[in-house]
């Protein structure tokens, strides 16, 4: 990853990219993002290997996509160690927080697109392995 000095070390560093910007030199290939960004102001030419990406998201929309396994390890510990702390704090906590905690991933069951669950189709077998994922369109 080439990126300015000051952030080369960030675990977690989010690059807004989009061809709506007009960066002339936005070179996107199956191996890597090659661009000249802004950083406070100033212009950086920048080289982003995709294994070096680990989740993408759409400002206009908010969609996104996360790839677990390409996280840096310093992100899986900061969120083990937020999670961890999250759960701590009803039981050290005698008198409920006057602000909400930020709701964490979790799977759920259910389906999106108003068809029976997998596990509500005929022929399903009985004690198979559920799935983790399922498709959101």
């Amino acid at each position: 990853v080439v990126v300015p000095p000051q952030y080369a070390m960030d675990a977690h560093l989010r690059l807004n990219l989009s061809y709506r910007y007009g960066i002339p030199d936005l070179d996107i290939s199956a191996e890597r993002i090659r661009a000249t960004l802004s950083f406070g102001g100033r212009p950086f030419r920048c080289l982003i290997p995709w294994g070096s990406v680990f989740g993408i998201t759409c400002h206009g929309t908010g969609d996104g996509q996360v790839w677990p396994e390409d996280l840096p390890v310093e992100v899986v510990h900061t969120m083990s160690d937020r999670y961890t702390s999250q759960r701590r704090e009803p039981a050290e906590s005698a008198s409920p927080s006057p602000r909400r905690a930020k709701a964490s991933l979790a799977a759920v069951d259910g389906d999106v697109s108003g068809q029976p669950a997998e596990k509500e189709q005929p022929g399903s077998a009985e004690g198979a392995p559920r799935r983790h994922l399922r498709l959101v369109r």
